[in-house]
């Protein structure tokens, strides 16, 4: 039997955090979800998640950020960025990342069955 895909989650919106935490539980991944951005990058270990879900709009540090800190630990792991204001950073993502798919960039609020096809798509059975 395969592993669980591991989601490390980093939201500072409570209500947001609570509902992508349980439905990727719902649907047999395991996730560590964090509010605190500082706090994620403190704890964050290589190896350790398939994929970072981490919001743009935090206090201290963007999402863009913090994902460019986490990738000189672990340069393995995959990422998608959340943000209410997709249209706001698409240009900003596409040029810190331009070849990342923009099935990368996930706008809130992102119901259940679209969160797992961008799942689907960002991560690979057996990596």
């Amino acid at each position: 039997m395969p592993r669980k895909k591991s989601i490390l989650l980093i939201d500072p919106a409570p209500a947001a955090s609570y509902m992508i935490t349980m439905i990727l539980k719902l649907n047999n991944f395991d996730v560590m979800p964090y509010s605190d951005p500082e706090l994620a990058f403190s704890d964050f270990q290589k190896g350790v998640y398939d994929l970072i879900l981490v919001d743009l709009e935090m206090k201290g540090i963007n999402g863009f950020e913090l994902y460019k800190r986490m990738r000189q630990i672990d340069d393995k792991v995959s990422v998608c960025f959340m943000t209410v204001l997709r249209e706001k950073h698409l240009n900003e993502f596409k040029s810190s990342f331009p070849t990342f798919p923009s099935t990368r960039l996930v706008e809130k609020p992102v119901g259940a069955e679209d969160l797992l096809e961008i799942l689907r798509l960002n991560l690979v059975d057996g990596e």
